[in-house]
């Protein structure tokens, strides 16, 4: 299961640096939007806490190590930081579906990668993830709309 516990590790070095991320957003969000984003990202880093410590935990129930450190996190990730600087409502809103869109190709590749690997629990957890995602993106677009 080697190259499933080297995606699965490389998922939550990227929600490590993503949950940094929305509270750097949460924290510089500006403009016409403010409110209802600054609400919107507290939930999500709230439900990214939870995907860390579930993704870790199903790590940990395969046999693997999860990443535990910011240092070895950063050396795996594609999500990029951002600097501490203000950001627009719009410009949130942007860096919000870029990420989503990652998460939804990273998280179907697990599911197949699960999937040949004959493991539907980490199959359906990652499914769950999916949808929310899905979710997630199609309100952000509509958003901009």
């Amino acid at each position: 299961m080697s190259k499933l516990h080297d995606k699965l590790n490389e998922y939550l070095a990227n929600q490590q640096v993503f949950y940094i991320k929305l509270h750097n957003l949460h924290w510089y969000v500006q403009g016409r939007g403010f409110f209802t984003l600054h609400a919107k990202l507290e939930e999500l880093y709230e439900q990214t806490a939870t995907v860390l410590d579930d993704v870790a935990e199903r790590i940990l129930a395969l046999g693997g190590a999860p990443v535990g450190s910011l240092k070895k996190a950063l050396s795996l990730t594609a999500v990029k930081e951002l600097e501490d600087e203000p950001i627009t409502s719009d410009d949130t809103v942007k860096a919000l579906i870029s990420d989503v869109g990652y998460w939804i190709k990273d998280t179907r590749d697990i599911i197949k990668l699960a999937e040949e690997k004959e493991d539907a629990v980490t199959a359906d957890q990652f499914t769950g993830y999916l949808q929310a995602y899905q979710k997630l993106d199609w309100m952000l677009k509509a958003y901009l709309s």
